[in-house]
């Protein structure tokens, strides 16, 4: 691991959820940066990945030592996952419906969202770098009944994740690689209904989310 400035850097080895919650939930934000920040010059350097290795990029906010090693457990687990051979057949073989399909696919065929997924080319850093970029910060919600367990704007790069969720033992390091795998999803361009219905679960963030965490159990030796 290469720490540069904030900047943690993972290569991926090669043995692969947003929840958009109360307003509430989008006040209280560190003192870094404006909630509509849309800079991603601290995302960018010179890792690359390649077709068959993505790697992943992670610049944190407000994390303390222990949230970090949290993290870099879930990162583990996410590398493992996004470049098995496992996590390709379930994203080729997912059904929708009773059809080989994703719900809200933007006119996608499962293997066009395998393909895009493995580019790693962002809404809002779209070069083709086979690099997964993440900008975390840990935030606290003004509203102690929230069930937002993490979300993004589609205008800027950063994710935030409820530290209620996040320090708790029983969200696990699978856990916390499902979501960042489903807020990702969301900085590829795909989406889901605000409310809750019975398709959601299989729109591309939420299906992919789950598979990550499926997966890293049965993968993360």
């Amino acid at each position: 691991m290469k720490i540069l400035t904030g900047l943690m850097t993972f290569a991926l080895l090669s043995y692969p959820a947003i929840t958009w919650g109360f307003t509430k939930d989008f006040l209280q934000l560190d003192k870094q940066s404006a909630t509509k920040d849309q800079q991603t010059k601290h995302l960018k350097s010179s890792l690359t990945g390649s077709p068959k290795q993505l790697k992943v990029k992670v610049f944190l906010r407000n994390f303390t030592e222990k949230d970090t090693k949290k993290l870099n457990q879930a990162v583990k687990v996410l590398n493992t996952v996004m470049n098995s051979e496992e996590f390709k057949k379930a994203v080729l073989s997912y059904t929708f419906k009773g059809e080989t399909r994703f719900h809200k696919n933007n006119g996608m065929s499962n293997e066009e969202i395998l393909n895009h997924l493995m580019t790693g080319a962002e809404d809002l850093m779209p070069e083709v770098d086979y690099v997964m970029n993440f900008d975390l910060t840990l935030y606290r919600s003004l509203n102690p009944w929230s069930k937002v367990k993490g979300y993004t704007l589609p205008d800027t790069m950063r994710i935030w994740m409820n530290k209620k969720y996040y320090r708790r033992s029983s969200w696990t390091k699978y856990d916390v690689a499902a979501n960042m795998a489903h807020e990702w999803v969301h900085k590829m361009g795909f989406g889901h209904a605000y409310e809750n219905n019975p398709d959601r679960p299989h729109s591309v963030p939420y299906a992919i989310g789950r598979i990550v965490g499926e997966l890293g159990k049965k993968l993360d030796f």
